[in-house]
């Protein structure tokens, strides 16, 4: 069935916005594709695990996550941005 251009501009980005409005207070924990799965399930969100995968990758390339491997299991983190104080001007 068709989608019209309203609807379909609504819910392009949505994945990616949930999942990142996620992770970023959850900074301290890494997850599965499983959990990340579960948890938009969750929030009214049906997405495959190929898809959030998908979204997962282009999230760690575009360096707002971070992932490992642990015990044969791929794992993702937010990766915090540490602020700094700008530089004082000499006198």
């Amino acid at each position: 069935m068709p989608i019209t251009r309203d609807d379909y501009e609504k819910r392009s980005g949505e994945a990616f916005v949930l999942l990142k409005n996620f992770l970023r207070p959850n900074f301290h924990i890494a997850y599965t594709v499983e959990e990340l799965v579960e948890v938009l399930e969750a929030k009214g969100v049906k997405m495959s695990k190929e898809e959030a995968e998908r979204v997962l990758t282009s999230m760690v390339y575009g360096g707002r996550l971070e992932s490992k491997i642990v015990d044969g299991v791929t794992c993702y983190r937010y990766k915090k941005v540490l602020g700094f104080l700008p530089m004082k001007r000499p006198r």
